[in-house]
């Protein structure tokens, strides 16, 4: 368990002797208390949590940017230079400071941004705003030649953002300084491990653009995984989700940049999740334009079925198998699925586990106000 002090002259000389006998970094948290690594022995310094306590205190999924940008996570974005990075970023700046529909398909929740650009000067980001046509609703941040978690937070209680854009990982990191780390070395990702927890502390979406590798001469397609990233695997597995832009290597003359979208790494994003989207040089906008995978959902598709399950589901006072609702909306079973256990996530329906004689458990869902107890009539 945490100690505790009579002064916080004590409490500060026993900190700062476990920082030097341990070599720990220590770091203040909201409650007044210390988030600590483990200590000499091996300890936690920390009280532990049962399982039930730590659902009882889950916050649901809230997407900032549907099935895109989830509050309380950290998110990065990886692509080439060149691939519109940075303008996909101020696009979606600029649709959640306004609540409108990112890359035209994509529904966002109207909120306080700010944009913490490090790769480019003062002038070519308002250039390149320019050219956008961007309100510019959002903070813009342009000093910041280094991540600091305490400069962070200092700002967010100030402002408290929903969303903060940080362009990019490789500059605030301190990559290419003299005194900088290597990209290379594992401990380069490891500030952003607490930059994961400080979002989900906060309860504010952040999201980080990332380089890639350059290609090898051999390669034979634009498409990128996560071991194209550049740098150290340890930033890639810090973040909640990971997700990829590049050019199709087909460009059709005469028309709109071809680009592909997609969730590399995903424990909030659905990893097959590919979305194709057309870039404009002439305004820097995107435009989804529909699932890579003709046999996938459109995200609009996807928000449209999951509100005519919840319509189905209220007020009728019954259980629903996703069979049922593969049926009633007409739809693919795996789209059934995919739509009920995003509801769930998002707190937005309940859940029963069906009776079954062996194997995988089966499950039914219903709004939340449905009686779930063994004895109700309809819950059987």
């Amino acid at each position: 368990m945490y100690p505790y002090f009579d002064t916080k002259e004590e409490e500060d000389r026993y900190y700062q002797s476990q920082e030097k006998a341990c070599n720990l970094q220590i770091k203040r948290v909201k409650n007044d208390r210390f988030e600590r690594g483990m200590g000499c022995q091996g300890d936690v310094q920390k009280v532990p949590q049962s399982a039930k306590e730590v659902l009882e205190t889950r916050e649901a999924t809230d997407w900032i940017v549907d099935q895109f940008i989830p509050r309380g996570r950290l998110t990065l974005l990886a692509g080439a230079s060149g691939s519109g990075k940075s303008s996909l970023l101020y696009g979606l700046a600029e649709a959640v400071s306004n609540g409108s529909d990112f890359m035209g398909q994509l529904a966002t929740k109207r909120g306080k941004v700010c944009f913490i650009q490090s790769d480019e000067s003062p002038e070519n980001a308002a250039d390149k705003l320019k050219v956008m046509g961007a309100l510019a609703a959002f903070h813009l941040i342009t000093n910041w030649t280094s991540f600091n978690e305490d400069r962070l937070t200092a700002l967010q209680e100030q402002q408290q953002y929903d969303l903060i854009v940080l362009d990019s990982l490789t500059t605030l990191l301190g990559a290419g300084r003299p005194d900088g780390p290597s990209m290379n070395d594992a401990e380069f990702g490891f500030d952003l491990y607490p930059l994961n927890k400080w979002a989900s502390r906060n309860r504010v979406a952040v999201v980080m653009s990332a380089h890639l590798r350059k290609q090898s001469k051999d390669s034979t397609t634009n498409a990128i995984t996560i071991d194209s990233i550049f740098g150290a695997g340890s930033q890639v597995w810090a973040a909640s989700d990971v997700w990829g832009i590049w050019r199709l290597d087909k460009q059709q003359p005469d028309q709109s940049i071809q680009m592909r979208l997609q969730c590399l790494k995903g424990r909030t994003c659905a990893e097959s999740t590919a979305w194709n989207v057309e870039g404009s040089e002439e305004d820097y906008s995107f435009f989804l334009k529909g699932s890579a995978n003709e046999a996938d959902m459109t995200p609009k598709q996807r928000s449209q079925f999951a509100d005519q399950a919840l319509k189905l589901m209220e007020g009728s006072d019954r259980l629903w198998k996703v069979e049922d609702i593969q049926r009633e909306l007409g739809c693919a079973e795996r789209h059934a699925y995919r739509v009920l256990k995003g509801l769930y996530v998002e707190d937005k329906i309940t859940r029963q586990t069906l009776g079954s004689t062996g194997g995988r458990p089966k499950y039914a869902y219903a709004e939340k106000t449905f009686c779930t107890s063994p004895t109700h009539p309809r819950a059987a």
